[in-house]
C-alpha cells in the first residue's frame, strides 16, 4: 500500500471512536475507493465519496429516514464530534457498518421477487421524506427532457454517420436500424405528451435508487435486501427504477420476455401499488430505446479510440434484436397487467 495513502486513511480513521486492528490494515486497496477495516467494534467499511458536502448531508438524512421506515441499508458511523464524514486532502470519506451476504442473482425468480419487494418498499418509505427546496432542486431529474435530449442525439448521430464517406461496420449497423429506433422514440414521447395532457391520477415522485449494479445491492445473511450505495439518489417517478431493473433483466434474454416482465411488475405492485397512469408512463419509458442509446453512445461519445472488434458488434446486434422485439411484447403485457391489477 502506498505510504502516503496509508497515512491518509489512518488519519481519517483517527477521527472515529474505534481502534483499528493493524494486522489487517495492510490489505486495504486504494484503487477500489472502498476498504474493509477490522476494528474493536467489528468490521466496518471506509468509502471515499465523490460528492460534495451538501449531497453528503442529504444522503445521510435520506439514509436515516429510510432506515427509520424499515429499509435495510448500512448505518453511517459518526466521528468523535458527531459528523457523518471526514474531509482530508480535499477528499471526503465516510464510514459504514459492514453487511455480509451475497450479490443478488437477477436470473433467479426468487431473488427478483426480493429485489422488487425491496425497491417497492424503498419508494414507499421515501414518500414522506421532508426536503428543502434547495435539496429537491439538487437531485430532482427532468425525465421527459432527458428522453428528448437522447432522441436529439440519436438523430444527430444519424445525420453525421450518413454524411461519412467511409462508414465502418458500426456506422452501417447504426444506420440500418436507426429509423426503427427513432420511431420507438416518437411513440414513447407521444405517450408521455398524452399523459401529461390528461387529468393526472397520481404522479407522486419518490427517491429513486438507480444503483442496481453488482456493488449496489446485497442479500444479507439475515435474508433481507440491503441498498449499499446512496450516492446516485434522484427524485423522480418510481417507474424510473422499474425501467432500469426490467432492462437489466431483459438484457439477459434473447428477446423481450413478456411472462417475466409481467411477474416483475406484479411483484412490485404487491408492495407499492401505482396508479394506472404511472404504468402508462412506464410503458413509454420501456418503449424508449435506452439500451440502444447506451451501447452506441458509449462508442460515439467516447474520448478514446475503441477498436471495432467482433465482440462489440455482437453486443450491439444483441441489443438491437432485443429493442426491436419489445414493442409488441410490452403492449401485450400492459394490456394483461391492467386486467390483473385493476380489473380492466
Amino acid at each position: 500500500m502506498d505510504a502516503f495513502f496509508s497515512d491518509l486513511v489512518k488519519n481519517v480513521i483517527a477521527n472515529y471512536p474505534l481502534e483499528v486492528k493493524h494486522r489487517f490494515f495492510e490489505y486495504i486497496d486504494e484503487k477500489k475507493a472502498m476498504w474493509p477495516i477490522d476494528t474493536n467494534v467489528g468490521e466496518v467499511f471506509l468509502k471515499k465519496v465523490l460528492i460534495d458536502e451538501g449531497y453528503i448531508e442529504l444522503m445521510i438524512y435520506a439514509i436515516d429516514h429510510l432506515r427509520d421506515n424499515g429499509i435495510f441499508t448500512p448505518e453511517v458511523l459518526t466521528t468523535k464530534l458527531g459528523d457523518g464524514f471526514v474531509k482530508k486532502q480535499d477528499e471526503y470519506f465516510m464510514l459504514f457498518e459492514a453487511v455480509n451476504g451475497r450479490s443478488p442473482n437477477f436470473d433467479s425468480e426468487e431473488d427478483l421477487q426480493l429485489i422488487m419487494n425491496g425497491i417497492a418498499s424503498f419508494h414507499k418509505a421515501s414518500i414522506g421524506i421532508e426536503l428543502t427546496n434547495e435539496q429537491v432542486s439538487s437531485i430532482e431529474s427532468n425525465w421527459k427532457k432527458d428522453l428528448e435530449n437522447k432522441f436529439l442525439k440519436l438523430t444527430k448521430w444519424k445525420e453525421e454517420r450518413t454524411k461519412l464517406k467511409h462508414q465502418n461496420e458500426i456506422d452501417k449497423l447504426y444506420l440500418k436500424n436507426i429509423n426503427s429506433v427513432l420511431m420507438q422514440c416518437e411513440k414513447a414521447l407521444a405517450i408521455i405528451d398524452k399523459c401529461i395532457g390528461e387529468a393526472l391520477e397520481d404522479t407522486t415522485k419518490t427517491l429513486c435508487y438507480q444503483n442496481f449494479d453488482e456493488n449496489g445491492l446485497i442479500i444479507g445473511e439475515d435474508g433481507n435486501l440491503y441498498f449499499l450505495n446512496m450516492n446516485a439518489l434522484i427524485i423522480e417517478l418510481p417507474i424510473h427504477d422499474l425501467r432500469k431493473i426490467l432492462n437489466i433483466v431483459m438484457k439477459k434474454e434473447k428477446n423481450w420476455n413478456p411472462k417475466l416482465m409481467k411477474k416483475i411488475i406484479i411483484a412490485y405492485h404487491e408492495t407499492n401499488p401505482l396508479a394506472c397512469l404511472q404504468y402508462k408512463l412506464l410503458k413509454a419509458d420501456l418503449l424508449f430505446p435506452h439500451l440502444f442509446y447506451d451501447v452506441f453512445s458509449a462508442y460515439y461519445e467516447s474520448m478514446e479510440i475503441i477498436i471495432v472488434d467482433p465482440s462489440l458488434i455482437s453486443k450491439m446486434k444483441k441489443i438491437i434484436t432485443l429493442e426491436l422485439s419489445k414493442e409488441r411484447a410490452i403492449s401485450t403485457v400492459f394490456s394483461q397487467t391492467n386486467e390483473a391489477l385493476y380489473g380492466r
